[in-house]
């Protein structure tokens, strides 16, 4: 099941398997790492009842700091356009219009009529208006457990329940349903049967997204002075005719404006089903000798609706001959998408402990696991909705579309482990799986994937004897496995060519179109598993009775075989097909390390941290031309390449003497960037594009994460205690994107934040980060990947703060409950990071930020009776 599925409130325990012995009986699953979570189970005693509710509010963390002012605002693009274009992007009206309401910002200077066009002078506060301030969410869990010598059950009912940010009633809802059932039952003193079954639902509805640029993202490009709704002057084109425009009255405006599209368009809405449901049984049929096997039923159900509903768009044109429009929505129609997943699991094993000395423990295991899937997809799509108030598929009278998939995929798989321990001082286990896939082809089906590890108690030596009043334990450990990797995303028949069908155009055919089938694409013959060696050594050690607790481990995994499309030469006439293309060696380190303290009797605090490096290389890719935008062999995974920056041309002459530049862009001038001739040659360019002919770019960084920490704090005072939790990364380098209506550079998207005018160069600000104001949708030559705006992702932040107070028992006694918290939690409430705003260190890579991080505050109550 998906993480995100589980309700947090089930959970006992989570434990991250990540060398490959640990992993290696998970199989097929297991090649990247296995998280294993471990629900809550009933136990002996009286009845337990629990409830948890909790409530909070979430803000967006929003670094914009757009400019309000509507003259700065076109001064600003005039100053910029007139650089790109030649022409300013706003008339001398309307320059004299905003400095006028900017002087005087009453209502009467707001609006304008200019050749019949409805001008807007004022400030529409645009982001704050569609923006609520805090978005609540609530959620409720209640869970009930118990049991006797013979029979235990714990039943859980959970409830979230959010909202977006959105400032209408119209706003985005979440909600999620979970319901857990766990039952175990002693039937004989050899036989125990356990049950359980998990429900999980998921809802969604927010508007239909009409167009790719006018949804939440558009708050980041949204300018002060676009007209949002029809105003309602004394008159419009000339005195009188206010009756003739009335009707217009309060209809808004299209472009990229949000608000018509959310508050009287249709609804973007999903429902996911998730249902498991799992039988086991263990037997014991002889001393030392356990048996366990059960059977998983998993259905899964998505149903999706897209509703795009026509809506009336009111032109500023006064002239039109008809001004009201359907905008984005001229073509309305509702889509039903429905995906239907089956999916078999069955699991049996054997553990045997032998009988041995006492000096020795022998522990084995042998396993089998299949696992068979089947999904099933279809789309259904009709255009022209009768009405909007009824949302079905029926309820249309226009062209019909209809599409569907199925897809089955199986597992099988055998695994053993033998474990031995002599004298609780030396611990040897091997680890094997030979696992099958249907995703490859049949001679090259089954692989074989073993793994060893070895551990030396060092503390337990007689020599260690003296050590014994200050280390508690030290431990010296190592692996050696392999893991096998075949999971292609939704490919499940990449051996097998497929063959595209469709219908052609209208073409000599009287109006009729002739069905076709396309060729076949190319599949690799000799497809296979994606294989992941991993080596570890470890130090463990605890000392001054459990004070310091500490674990060091190095490691390295090779990644061969790796599962991944090659690219070809266009005069292929197709694309490549999947294949074993790839080999890759990652290294690193990790370090936890714990201090406990029990100050008096009242007091105690425990600090962890967490520290890891990681770096990844190429070893092995067909790339002869040593294509630089392909994988290479060498490459540092995550590489930036890009040109090194001189700084910002301050005078003509400068330019004049400086190499061609010509290849990035034309019409360089002062207040352009100056790239650095790295060959020598006396023209700025990417050469071709291959390692042996860069032109002037280098790596000048890597977006792999390094030094990846965490720092875990929790302190008890009597009733109180107090959690608080820090992550962050150490060293990240980022090329912000440059791509069209994205964050970070100036004059890339409709609006304008302060430190555009602020920060980009000009005759009085020669200094300045940015090259001279341009349209950067127009013209990237000033903004290539270079050494100049390259960002230090770096950064720490407060993930969690947790205060929580334990009522006094003896006011619980008196009430009748057994105990009572009641909490204050917070998430992201503080960050730091070199990186320049508007940019966030963890939500960089997402490119377009359509939602943006979030500060949440909540307050809780958990009582149990």
């Amino acid at each position: 099941m998906d993480l995100n599925r589980i309700n947090p409130n089930d959970i006992e325990s989570v434990s991250v398997l990540k060398d490959a012995a640990a992993a290696a009986v998970y199989g097929a699953r297991a090649a990247f790492g296995v998280v294993l979570v471990t629900t809550k189970s009933g136990k002996a005693g009286k009845v337990r009842v629990s409830l948890n509710s909790q409530f909070s509010m979430a803000k967006p963390i929003f670094n914009m700091d757009p400019v309000t002012d509507p003259h700065d605002f076109v001064n600003a693009r005039n100053i910029a356009n007139i650089r790109t274009n030649g022409v300013p992007s706003y008339d001398d009206d309307m320059v004299e219009g905003t400095r006028r309401w900017s002087e005087n910002p009453i209502p009467a200077n707001e609006w304008g009529v200019v050749d019949g066009n409805l001008r807007f002078y004022g400030y529409n506060n645009y982001q704050n208006n569609i923006m609520t301030d805090f978005a609540p969410t609530q959620q409720h869990d209640l869970s009930i457990s118990g049991g006797s010598e013979n029979s235990n059950y714990f039943v859980s009912f959970g409830h979230l329940n959010k909202d977006g940010y959105l400032n209408s009633d119209r706003n985005e809802n979440f909600k999620r349903y979970n319901v857990l059932m766990k039952g175990e039952f002693k039937v004989t003193d050899w036989l125990t049967l356990d049950e359980k079954i998990v429900v999980n639902s998921q809802q969604s509805d927010k508007p239909y997204f009409y167009n790719w640029d006018v949804n939440i993202n558009s708050l980041a490009r949204v300018n002060p002075i676009m007209p949002i709704q029809f105003p309602d002057l004394p008159f419009y084109v000339q005195e009188g005719d206010r009756d003739q425009y009335e009707q217009y009255i309060g209809m808004y405006f299209g472009g990229t404006n949000f608000w018509p599209y959310l508050e009287d368009g249709g609804r973007s809405t999903w429902t996911n089903n998730d249902i498991w449901l799992t039988q086991g049984a263990t037997l014991t049929p002889v001393k030392g000798l356990t048996i366990k096997s059960n059977f998983s039923y998993n259905f899964f159900h998505r149903s999706e609706q897209d509703v795009a509903s026509k809506i009336e768009i009111v032109d500023n044109n006064l002239l039109a001959q008809n001004m009201v429009s359907n905008g984005f929505s001229g073509n309305d129609f509702i889509r039903e998408e429905s995906s239907y997943n089956q999916y078999y699991v069955f699991n049996a094993y054997a553990d045997y402990q032998f009988s041995l000395p006492e000096k020795h423990s022998l522990n084995t295991m042998i396993g089998f696991n299949q696992e068979w899937g089947q999904n099933k997809y279809f789309r259904a799509q009709n255009n022209t909705l009768l009405t909007p108030l009824i949302t079905d598929l029926n309820a249309t009278i226009g062209l019909q579309q209809t599409a569907g998939s199925s897809s089955h995929v199986s597992l099988r798989g055998a695994f053993y482990r033998v474990n031995y321990i002599f004298d609780e001082r030396f611990l040897l286990e091997a680890n094997g799986r030979y696992d099958g896939t249907s995703r490859f082809p049949q001679e090259s089906r089954f692989g074989f994937f073993p793994s060893f590890s070895a551990g030396w108690r060092i503390s337990n030596e007689d020599w260690m004897a003296g050590t014994s009043n200050w280390m508690d334990e030290l431990k010296l450990r190592a692996s050696y496995g392999t893991l096998g990797n075949q999971l292609l995303g939704n490919n499940y028949y990449p051996y097998i060519p497929t063959m595209g069908t469709g219908q052609s155009p209208y073409m000599m055919s009287a109006g009729q179109r002739t069905p076709y089938v396309s060729p076949a694409g190319l599949v690799s013959p000799t497809l296979t598993w994606e294989t992941v060696v991993s080596q570890n050594i470890g130090l463990d050690f605890t000392l001054f009775g459990g004070k310091i607790d500490a674990s060091f481990d190095v490691f390295s995994r090779e990644t061969k075989d790796m599962l991944m499309r090659q690219q070809y030469p266009s005069i292929l006439g197709t694309g490549a097909p999947q294949s074993n293309a790839a080999d890759l060696r990652t290294t690193g380190w990790e370090l936890a390390l714990t201090w406990r303290d029990q100050v008096r009797d009242d007091l105690s605090y425990d600090v962890t941290l967490a520290l890891s490096d990681w770096t990844a290389e190429i070893t092995k890719f067909i790339n002869p031309e040593g294509v630089i935008n392909q994988y290479y062999e060498g490459q540092q995974l995550n590489e930036i390449w890009g040109y090194e920056t001189v700084g910002i041309f301050q005078t003509q002459e400068a330019v004049d003497n400086h190499a061609d530049q010509s290849r990035l862009g034309a019409n360089w001038r002062p207040g352009d960037i100056q790239y650095a001739d790295l060959n020598g040659d006396g023209v700025i360019s990417p050469g071709n594009n291959t390692l042996s002919e860069p032109g002037d770019r280098r790596v000048i960084g890597n977006e792999t994460p390094r030094y990846s920490f965490g720092i875990n704090n929790n302190l008890q005072w009597r009733n109180f205690n107090l959690n608080l939790f820090f992550q962050g990364v150490g060293q990240r380098d980022h090329f912000p994107t440059s791509g069209n209506w994205t964050w970070f550079f100036p004059f890339n998207a409709g609006h304008v934040e302060k430190y555009f005018i602020t920060d980009s160069w000009s005759e009085d600000n020669r200094d300045a980060y940015f090259a001279h104001p341009h349209i950067s949708t127009n013209d990237k030559k000033n903004i290539q990947t270079q050494t100049r705006f390259l960002q230090n992702a770096a950064y720490i932040r407060l993930k969690n703060v947790n205060l929580g107070y334990n009522l006094p028992a003896n006011w619980m006694s008196a009430v009748g409950f057994q105990n009572a918290n009641i909490y204050f939690a917070g998430m992201n409430l503080w960050e730091y990071s070199p990186i320049r705003k508007p940019l966030d260190p963890e939500s960089i890579y997402a490119g377009a930020i359509e939602y943006p991080m979030q500060r949440v505050y909540t307050l809780g109550a958990r009582i149990t009776f």
